[in-house]
Order: C-alpha cells, then sequence, then structure tokens
C-alpha cells in the first residue's frame, strides 16, 4: 500500500485492462501500469519511421480520449520533500541576488513602458532555479495542474476531460521540439531517429500546448525574507503553499497568511505538520476551524481561508516583511468550478476597475499599513493581459505608495526560447543573413527576462546587505 500522503496524486501499480478501438489497440501493449504509453527511443523512433508522425500522433491522440488515464504527474516521495527542505534550509541566499551596479547582462521587463521602468528603479535581482519545487509541489500539483486561465483549459484538464483534437494540439512537441527527432539517411532510406515518449516528455509537451499555472519559486520567498531580516511575515495570497515553504527554511518565526481555496488551505495544514516534523516537533499544537487554523511548534503559522480582502486587518501588525504575488485579475481562475469559488478575486470582482478598487489597491494599502517601523512590503505582479488588453495595475500602485517606493527587483523567470529556425525566418524577412540571425539569438541569452517586484518600506535597507559583505570578503568569486 502506498503512503497515505501520496495516494490522492498516484494511482495503485497494478497493471490496467485497457479496452480502446481497434485500429490502436497497438498502443496498449506499451501502457505502463497508470495505462500511459511508454515507449523510450528505440520503440518510438521505430513506430513513428512505420506509421508516420501524424499517425502516431493522431492514434495516440485518441487513446488518450478513450482511456484517460491519469495525468502524468512529475513522481514526488516525502524522501524527495525532505531533502527539497532541508537543502533549501542549508541554501546560502545571497548567492542568488546581484544589485544592479554588478549586473552586466541587460534586464528585460515583461512590458517596456512603465511610468517606473527597472532601467530607472532597478535594485538588482534574484536569479533562482526551481531546484526546490518539489517541497510544496508535492502538496499542491495535481490542484495547480487543474487550475485553466482566460486563455483556456489547464494542462491537467486538457489532458483528462478534452476533446481528442485537443490533445492531438498538445502533442505536438512530441516530435520536435522536446524529443529532438532528426532525420538521418541508413542506407539510402530517409529515417527519424532519437526522441522518447516519457511522462517527462508528455508534461513537456502539454507545458508548451496548454495552460500551465506558475509555481512560485519557495527559494525567492526565502531570500526576500532574509533580505529584509524578517521575523514576522504576511502573505495575503498563499497560492500554492510556496512562501510557505520558503518561510519554514527561513529564519522568521511567525507567518500570516490567507488564501479563499478551501483545498489548498487543507494542504496548508499538512505543509505546516510536516514542515514542524522536519524541524523536530512531531506533535506542534494545530487547532482548526472552518475557515481559519494556527499551528505553533518550533514556528507559529496562522492561516485564514479568506479572500485578502476580508481579513481581520485591525488583528495584524507589526509585519516585518509582507510579501506576495496576488491574483493577476482574471489570468489564473483559481479553484474554477469548486467549493467557495465565488470567495476567489477573479469570480468576485468581475470588471478590472472593481478588482483593481476593491481588491488590489486596498489590500495592497492595509499590508503596507499593517508593518512595523522597520517593515517593508512587496508585490511581485506585472500588468495582466487578458486576450489583447493590457491592464494597467503597477503604476497605480507605485502613485498610491509613492513616498515609500524603494525600487524594483527583478526576479528571473525562465524564457521560451524561440527555434533556430524561426528565428532565422524572421530575420531573412527583415532582410539579415544567417550570421546576424543566430546572432540574434545568442542575445537572448543575454539578458535576464524578469518579473517584477515592486519594493516599499518603512525605512531604508539595503536589500544586498549580505551579497556585497560576500563580495568585498571574497572578491573575484563574485
Amino acid at each position: 500500500m502506498k503512503d497515505h500522503k501520496t495516494q490522492n496524486l498516484f494511482v495503485e501499480t497494478q497493471k490496467p485492462v485497457i479496452k480502446v478501438s481497434e485500429n490502436i489497440q497497438y498502443l496498449t501493449a506499451y501502457a505502463n501500469e497508470q495505462g500511459i504509453p511508454i515507449l523510450w527511443h528505440e520503440d518510438f523512433a521505430k513506430l513513428t519511421n512505420e506509421i508516420g508522425t501524424e499517425k502516431f500522433r493522431e492514434d495516440l491522440a485518441q487513446y488518450i480520449f478513450e482511456v484517460r488515464p491519469p495525468y502524468p504527474t512529475q513522481d514526488i516521495t516525502m524522501k524527495d520533500v525532505a531533502k527539497a527542505f532541508w537543502d533549501l534550509r542549508d541554501n546560502l541566499t545571497y548567492q542568488h541576488t546581484k544589485p544592479q551596479e554588478d549586473i552586466t547582462k541587460n534586464v528585460n521587463e515583461k512590458h517596456d513602458d512603465y511610468k517606473y521602468p527597472y532601467k530607472d528603479y532597478g535594485l538588482g535581482i534574484i536569479d533562482t532555479s526551481g531546484t526546490h519545487n518539489a517541497v510544496s509541489n508535492y502538496y499542491h500539483q495535481l490542484l495547480r495542474l487543474n487550475c485553466p486561465s482566460a486563455r483556456g483549459k489547464a494542462v491537467a484538464n486538457t489532458w483528462s476531460e478534452g476533446t481528442a483534437r485537443e490533445i492531438w494540439s498538445c502533442l505536438k512537441a512530441c516530435w520536435g521540439g522536446i524529443n529532438n527527432m532528426k532525420e538521418v539517411e541508413i542506407n539510402g532510406v530517409k529515417q527519424k531517429m532519437g526522441g522518447a515518449l516519457t511522462k517527462d516528455a508528455y508534461r513537456s509537451t502539454f507545458r508548451l500546448g496548454s495552460f500551465i499555472a506558475t509555481q512560485f519559486k519557495p527559494l525567492v520567498a526565502k531570500t526576500v525574507y532574509t533580505m529584509t531580516k524578517a521575523e514576522k511575515v504576511l502573505d495575503t495570497s498563499c497560492g500554492w503553499g510556496d512562501r510557505l515553504a520558503g518561510f519554514y527554511t527561513s529564519n522568521a518565526n511567525e507567518y500570516i497568511g490567507s488564501d479563499p481555496n478551501p483545498f489548498t488551505f487543507e494542504k496548508y495544514i499538512q505543509q505546516a505538520k510536516d514542515y514542524e516534523g522536519f524541524l523536530g516537533d512531531a506533535s506542534p499544537d494545530i487547532h482548526i476551524e472552518k475557515d481559519f487554523f494556527y499551528c505553533k511548534g518550533v514556528k507559529k503559522v496562522q492561516i485564514y481561508r479568506s479572500g485578502a480582502e476580508n481579513l481581520p486587518w485591525e488583528d495584524i501588525d507589526n509585519i516585518d516583511c509582507s510579501f506576495t504575488s496576488p491574483p493577476y485579475f482574471s489570468t489564473e481562475r483559481y479553484n474554477e468550478g469548486g467549493k467557495c469559488e465565488e470567495d476567489q478575486s477573479w469570480k468576485k470582482f468581475v470588471t478590472f476597475d472593481d478588482w483593481l478598487y476593491k481588491f488590489f489597491i486596498p489590500v495592497s494599502t492595509n499590508c503596507f499599513n499593517s508593518l512595523s517601523d522597520k517593515g517593508h512590503l512587496f508585490i511581485n505582479i506585472i500588468d495582466p493581459t487578458i486576450g489583447s488588453k493590457r491592464h494597467r495595475c503597477c503604476d497605480v500602485i507605485v502613485d498610491e505608495l509613492l513616498d515609500s517606493f524603494k525600487g524594483i527587483i527583478g526576479m528571473t523567470m525562465a524564457q521560451r526560447p524561440l527555434k533556430r529556425t524561426a528565428i532565422q525566418r524572421e530575420n531573412n524577412e527583415k532582410g539579415l543573413n544567417k550570421e546576424l540571425a543566430l546572432m540574434s539569438e545568442d542575445n537572448k541569452l543575454l539578458a535576464h527576462y524578469i518579473e517584477n517586484v515592486w519594493c516599499f518600506g518603512k525605512n531604508n535597507l539595503d536589500y544586498f546587505e549580505e551579497y556585497k559583505t560576500e563580495r568585498d570578503r571574497q572578491g573575484s568569486l563574485f
């Protein structure tokens, strides 16, 4: 029997009996214990060459449509969670920061026409990977993967409920892009070589062909709490539990949070209990009410199942660091169709103006007003774009808190690289030669692509003090 903590994510490992249309019966021979066809390099290349890419793709889409195997989630165990927790705990955050004075790469924002742009107000960057993401993804991955957007279905929802055509459209990269299939000539016969059809390949291709809600990097949260020397922190949009994980691996000792999603609320309780166990308290004091819980152990956590606009703000004070990544209006439709959906800001505040003036600005100002005399407010947000319309909120919040505005920290984000052939095509149309086209591609590697973290403070604090101290001590190592 599997561990009770993983039963909700993974099925029992018993080979299923699979019934499908006769023309795709051949795929059942490759099905794993979850019913997902897995083909390693030799078999994948063999089938591709025997039946052709398009028929293979159509058959695979039809198979997934008829069988509906579970979405191939990332296999995460409690052992993985513990390792990620302690690696994150031991991480020296200054190594992932750099003040503007030491940055040699260009810094590119999503939008280049902010009233307060990074080029004028940039403080520096936080540059981290998702190495430690398992520490929170273990608890929330299925909830996150089933979160749709304004653009359409969530990645796991497309897999489990999409039409055969929708599934087919997501499978394209299995034969290119992620799998790097190459056409070679063997004994005068052109064949495709390389590639494989694995759980990782399915996840990657569906990530490219559908929408996936972003996981916040726990290491970024820990870094911000360290930068601000925070002891008591506030997170008004707990999301997928990533900043909660960052808190538990930081030196901060008290966390106040809120989120209206009842399903993530249940996961936060388990996170707190497990993290306390990692820190040595196997039996923390946990008190659970309908829309509130606290956990008192090595650290103190209290989280409200509530929209941030309805928090008991009169009881929230002396916050050293308020750090959150609020909903980007209706870009991501959290808990769509679920219990308490009506409490989500995208559902409750239908128009952008309502969302801006009844949610985003009041919550942000309440966060600032809850700060201690040494407190700082960090807001990770960019102007959301719904369809083709960009909704401006970043300039508005800076104007609102302008007297306390300290500047912008750039949080580096993975950038989907353009295919080399596409870059060549684009530049050829502009009259550029192949060499210049390739240079254009390479130049993309010479820039930091960031999301903005807007920084406000009750006092002056050098967020990069630890980095500078180590730089001056170690010299050329930095």
